[in-house]
């Protein structure tokens, strides 16, 4: 008996699945200019025909891949949705964790993913929503969460919160690409740790409010 049509093979959404792992490798592997939808097609072992049957055109393919991204990340942004340390030492936490995702040296490298995304969403109007959509939102929003605790225990002030965490995240992110991606680890070296603490504590100095602030009235800091 045929299939109805346009109903899906029965491992329609595994053999997507496999397809978007590979094109996510890939992609984050950085190894040369923008993909092209034959390159996307290559890396996942089969024709362009069939790239457009599972995903589209190259937007298409490309934002399925962002989404991708974004759904190995959640359990990562999920866990920097809370935290019951007081305000100064959440903020001096969430700081490290971000720099050391971003940085990990690991199979799908978070600072690869923003890079490219970044890149596509740039240099493709089309693919603007999609990076904002499946990967700078997400990491905001995660943050935005998390601050609105700190609200809620009085150790921050109300504020547009959105704000805020750009704030917080736009000079790590910053940082952490201009070393690792644009290799300024060797052209113009960061003392990325001393970077991080001075972060922190503007940050903290900026949003705390008296019950935000550690004893000593200073911002909690990082470990060396």
């Amino acid at each position: 008996m045929s299939r109805p049509k346009g109903s899906r093979d029965g491992d329609h959404e595994a053999k997507r699945r496999d397809l978007l792992a590979r094109m996510t490798l890939h992609m984050v592997r950085r190894d040369g200019a923008r993909p092209s939808l034959r390159e996307l097609a290559g890396a996942a072992g089969v024709s362009v025909p069939t790239l457009r049957h599972y995903f589209g055109d190259r937007s298409q393919t490309i934002d399925a891949v962002l989404a991708e991204c974004l759904r190995r990340g959640r359990p990562g942004l999920d866990a920097q949705r809370s935290s019951d340390k007081p305000f100064a030492q959440s903020i001096a936490d969430y700081a490290a964790d971000l720099v050391l995702a971003l940085t990990a040296p690991k199979t799908v490298r978070l600072g690869d993913v923003f890079a490219i995304s970044l890149a596509e969403g740039f240099l493709d109007p089309s693919l603007g929503s999609a990076t904002l959509t499946h990967i700078l939102d997400p990491t905001i929003e995660a943050l935005r969460v998390r601050l609105e605790e700190h609200v809620q225990r009085g150790e921050m002030i109300a504020t547009d919160l959105r704000a805020a965490a750009m704030v917080l995240v736009s000079p790590l992110l910053m940082a952490c690409l201009h070393q690792q991606q644009l290799r300024g680890h060797v052209t113009s070296p960061l003392e990325m740790p001393r970077l991080v603490e001075d972060v922190v504590a503007a940050f903290v100095r900026a949003y705390a409010t008296p019950a935000g602030r550690d004893h000593s009235g200073q911002s909690a800091s990082l470990a060396a």
